[in-house]
C-alpha cells in the first residue's frame, strides 16, 4: 500500500476513483484510520471532481491517490498542482498510476481520443511533479501490468471507443507499468519572501592626486554679445509668387449630386474614408435581438456512483450529503413532518 509516509495524529486526504467499489474503499479508509489513530482524521475526495472543486488551502499533512483499486487513472496536472496547495508546509503526496514504457508508446497513445489513457512515461510523470512545485519527487515501485489486466482497463476505465477496443489493447500489452512516486512539499508557502543575509561590502578609498585641469580648446569671449550683426531681413526672402494663396479645383466627380457630394473613384481629399466609417456606424447600429433559451434543471449527477449508499461513502463535496441512503434512480423526499420544528414553543 501507499501509507508509508501516513504518522500517528496527521490529517490525510485520500483520493477515490470513479470505478472503485464499496469494499475496497472501505477497506482502504480503516487501514488509514489504524495508521492516523484517533487523534488523526481522514477526509475523501473523488478523482474526477479534484480539478474542479476548491480544496482548502495548507490543511493536509498526507495526500494518497491511486492507492484504491483499480489504480488505472493518470492524475492531470491541474490536479497534482492543486495537491501541492491543500498540502501544509512540508505535506507529502503519494500517486499511484499506469505509465508508459518510452516515448514512442507515448506518442501512439496520444493518437486516440480517450480521456483517461495514460500518455506518460515515468520521467514524464516526475517532471510534472517536479513543475507543479514538489521537491524530493522519487519513483518508490515500478511494476510491468499483465495483458489481462491491460485489455480489462481498457474497456472499463480508460474510455476507448469501442470500435478501437481491441487495436488499443494489443498495442499497450508489454508496455504498461505501474509506478508509485512520492513527494514533499517545500517548508514554506507558495508565495514566501525572506531578506537575504548578504553582508555589504566595504568601499575603501583610494587617496589620488588631483589631475592637471586641461586648457580649453574653444573659449568665448563675453563681450561677444555686445557687438552689432546684421541680420537677413525675412520678408525679402518671400517672392511675389509666395504670397499668392493658392486655390483648389476640385474635380468634376465631386460636385454635389442631389444636394449631397460623391466621392470620385480615385479620391484624394478624403471623402470616400468619411462615407466608409458612416456605412460602418450605420451597420453597428443594427440590434439583433437573441431570446435566451430556458435552462431545464437536472438532477446532480454521480462520479462515483456510490452516492445512493449513504454519508459513509460519499466525498466530502456530495450533493447528496446529509441525505438518508436511497435506491438508485430513485428521487429523495423527505417527510412533511421532517420539516417541523422538534420542540413546540
Amino acid at each position: 500500500m501507499a501509507f508509508e509516509v501516513v504518522s500517528p495524529g496527521q490529517k490525510v486526504l485520500l483520493v477515490g476513483n470513479p470505478v472503485a467499489q464499496a469494499q475496497d474503499l472501505q477497506r482502504t479508509q480503516q487501514e488509514l484510520l489504524e495508521k492516523v489513530t484517533s487523534s488523526g482524521s481522514i477526509s475523501f475526495e473523488q478523482f474526477d471532481r479534484v480539478p474542479h472543486i476548491p480544496l482548502p488551502t495548507s490543511v493536509y499533512n498526507a495526500v494518497i491517490s491511486g492507492a484504491i483499486q483499480p489504480s488505472a487513472f493518470p492524475h492531470p496536472v491541474a490536479s497534482i498542482t492543486k495537491f501541492l496547495k491543500t498540502l501544509a508546509p512540508s505535506g507529502s503526496v503519494t500517486l499511484v498510476e499506469p505509465v508508459l514504457i518510452d516515448y514512442a508508446a507515448a506518442a501512439t497513445a496520444t493518437q486516440t481520443d480517450a480521456l483517461r489513457l495514460p500518455t506518460r512515461t515515468t520521467s514524464a510523470l516526475v517532471s510534472d511533479v517536479k513543475l507543479a512545485g514538489f521537491i524530493d519527487v522519487a519513483v518508490i515501485d515500478s511494476t510491468p501490468i499483465d495483458d489481462e489486466t491491460v485489455e480489462k482497463w481498457v474497456i472499463q476505465c480508460w474510455g476507448v471507443e469501442p470500435q478501437e477496443v481491441h487495436s488499443v489493447a494489443d498495442y499497450l500489452k508489454g508496455k504498461v507499468l505501474m509506478v508509485k512516486v512520492t513527494a514533499r512539499k517545500p517548508a514554506y508557502e507558495v508565495g514566501a519572501a525572506a531578506a537575504l543575509p548578504f553582508a555589504r561590502k566595504k568601499v575603501v578609498t583610494v587617496a589620488t592626486a588631483p589631475k592637471p585641469a586641461k586648457e580649453s580648446v574653444w573659449t568665448i569671449n563675453p563681450d561677444d554679445d555686445e557687438e552689432d550683426e546684421e541680420l537677413e531681413d525675412e520678408d525679402a526672402l518671400l517672392s511675389d509668387d509666395d504670397l499668392v494663396i493658392p486655390v483648389i479645383k476640385k474635380p468634376l466627380d465631386c460636385e454635389p449630386v442631389g444636394g449631397k457630394r460623391k466621392a470620385c473613384k480615385n479620391c484624394t481629399c478624403g471623402l470616400a474614408e468619411m462615407e466608409d466609417d458612416a456605412a460602418a456606424d450605420e451597420d453597428e447600429a443594427k440590434v439583433v435581438v437573441v431570446t435566451p433559451k430556458k435552462k431545464v434543471a437536472t438532477a446532480p449527477a454521480s462520479s462515483c456512483g456510490n452516492c445512493y449508499l449513504g454519508d459513509a461513502f460519499r466525498c466530502g463535496s456530495c450533493p447528496y450529503m446529509g441525505m438518508p441512503a436511497f435506491k438508485p434512480g430513485e428521487k429523495v423526499l423527505l417527510a412533511g413532518n421532517l420539516l417541523n420544528d422538534d420542540v413546540d414553543l
